[in-house]
């Protein structure tokens, strides 16, 4: 062998031994560990029951970390169909995970309860949960029966009967004094008016509270091409939004006094919720100025059991205007750094300011995109309402849906569009997967299932027969659709006769349902009917 051929053979033997290398590399990038992308998975689950909270843990003995760090009990199984006599009915909420929740049902049926006692599991430590690092929470509110001399305080204000849970009411300027009575009864809580700082304002917040609809008056381009300046010169120079400048260059703009009016009212309604020594000079369209003392803006910064209610309710303040400051808090409470404190936000009632007008379709897609980002913002959403057809968007994008009772037909339409387990398709599929589930482990020693099966229907309509149950659910009781849900743990036989002679599989509810009491509260609970005596 000569010289060249005994380097080729070097070369060829050292390619060989790179590609053999590259290979092995990229099969173990390949490589997918089943232990740990199942606990992965199950980590994530918004509910899960107490045997798969053990096999979890049972899982995890090696890691420092438990699976499910911060949980609560929700609600018990009531379903009527169990896989053992003995089995745990619990239910939990993961509150490590983000998660969100659409409650609906009608007046009386038990929303605000459910609401509650999501809120109590996430903002302290209480009997019902698992909370080493307490959450931080705000509550979005508006009632349109309010007077000077009556109304309703917000349900989530009970909360403040748990010394640990630290609340905070923040209201309009213009319903104050109204709103320290109203609250009076609370020893727990204090009230304040909501100010903004203009530094809480920026381009995107300006333009949602321009929100109209149909076609954009000429104004609103106006608005616009000086919004855009501002922000280049911000850009440039580091600034934030300066709101006198704003109304320096938009006086300098040569608009009629038709097109003045519908921009002077949502510029009235800022200022009467901002620090009035930030709130600029008399413009021209402006005749008259309150002199109001001046005050410090909202300090949002996140703190670990507080609670933050955004009460609304004022003769001043219609649903419209709500629903645009609810989006200016909400943002607020988002931007700020969730590192160190968990979030939840809720929406208690909200088919009263939640309507068709812009300014609800603007706080609406906030909420969307809230809940398509939750992972990535740390947020839990509530949402609490009569009506499910507020947005048929958040119930198809929300985690888990609470049903309480309701005698509508138009409701269950909506909900027979948006819920995996009220159509037909889905209803035969379940049925499919539990023919499975019994031909692998049902009447074996080594099969069975540990954990909820779930509502058991008839062959005919599911919709029909769902709404039936609805019907006849009493106060506190509901249905729960969460196909993300794990509720039990499935044992299987193993093909590769190891020594134990099976393995394990977590189940989820998927097109499932379950049937639920709602457990009592750890708090006073406000939202008792007033009887006639």
């Amino acid at each position: 062998m000569n010289e060249s051929e005994d380097e080729f053979s070097e070369d060829s033997s050292g390619s060989d031994g790179d590609e053999a290398a590259i290979r092995l590399d990229h099969l173990r990038l390949l490589q997918r560990g089943p232990d740990m992308d199942e606990l992965n998975e199950i980590r994530t689950a918004p509910i899960f029951t107490e045997p798969v909270r053990k096999y979890a843990n049972s899982m995890a003995v090696s890691l420092t970390v438990k699976p499910f760090s911060q949980y609560g009990l929700l609600a018990g199984d009531i379903s009527g169909v169990t896989a053992d006599p003995t089995e745990d009915p619990r239910l939990y909420w993961n509150i490590a995970a983000p998660s969100s929740f659409f409650i609906c049902g009608s007046q009386g049926s038990g929303k605000s309860h459910t609401l509650s006692c999501l809120l109590e599991n996430a903002l302290a430590p209480c009997k019902a949960n698992v909370l080493p690092r307490p959450l931080t929470g705000i509550v979005f509110h508006y009632d349109t029966f309010i007077s000077d001399t009556g109304g309703s305080p917000c349900e989530a204000a009970w909360l403040s009967s748990n010394p640990s849970i630290k609340v905070r009411v923040l209201c309009p300027p213009t319903n104050i004094q109204t709103m320290k009575k109203l609250y009076k009864l609370f020893t727990n809580i204090t009230v304040e008016e909501l100010r903004l700082n203009q530094s809480n304002l920026n381009t995107k917040r300006m333009l949602d509270l321009m929100a109209v609809s149909g076609t954009q008056p000429l104004y609103m381009h106006v608005v616009k091409r000086i919004l855009r300046d501002m922000r280049i010169h911000q850009q440039h120079n580091g600034t934030l939004f300066n709101y006198k400048e704003f109304k320096r260059l938009l006086a300098l703009e040569d608009l009629t006094e038709m097109q003045l009016v519908p921009l002077k009212q949502r510029l009235d309604t800022l200022e009467s919720f901002m620090v009035p020594a930030q709130s600029g000079p008399t413009t021209p369209w402006k005749t008259q100025q309150h002199q109001l003392p001046p005050s410090k803006g909202i300090d949002w910064t996140p703190k670990n059991g507080t609670l933050t209610i955004i009460d609304l309710s004022c003769p001043c303040v219609t649903a419209e205007m709500a629903c645009s400051l609810f989006n200016i808090c909400l943002s607020l409470f988002l931007e700020q750094d969730s590192s160190a404190v968990g979030r939840v936000i809720a929406l208690d009632e909200a088919h009263k300011y939640m309507n068709d007008s812009p300014e609800c379709q603007t706080l609406t897609e906030a909420l969307l995109a809230t809940i398509r980002l939750q992972r990535h913002l740390g947020a839990r959403v509530l949402i609490s309402t009569q009506e499910p057809t507020i947005s048929p968007k958040l119930l198809d994008l929300c985690s888990v849906t609470v049903v309480h009772r309701f005698t509508s037909p138009d409701w269950l339409a909506a909900l027979r569009k948006h819920l995996a387990g009220v159509s037909s398709g889905a209803r035969l599929l379940e049925k499919a997967q539990r023919l499975e589930r019994e031909q692998q482990g049902g009447g074996d020693e080594l099969g069975g299932v540990d954990g909820i099966e779930g509502l058991a229907l008839g062959e005919g309509d599911p919709a029909l027969e769902l709404f039936s149950r609805i019907v006849g659910l009493r106060v506190g009781e509901a249905l729960l659709f969460a196909p993300s849900a794990i509720v039990g743990v499935q044992k299987k036989k193993r093909d590769d006769g190891g020594a134990k002679g099976r393995e394990s599989a977590v189940r989820r509810l998927a097109h499932g349902v379950l049937k639920v009491r709602i457990r009592n509260r750890t708090t006073a609970d406000g939202g008792r009917s007033i009887m006639a005596a």
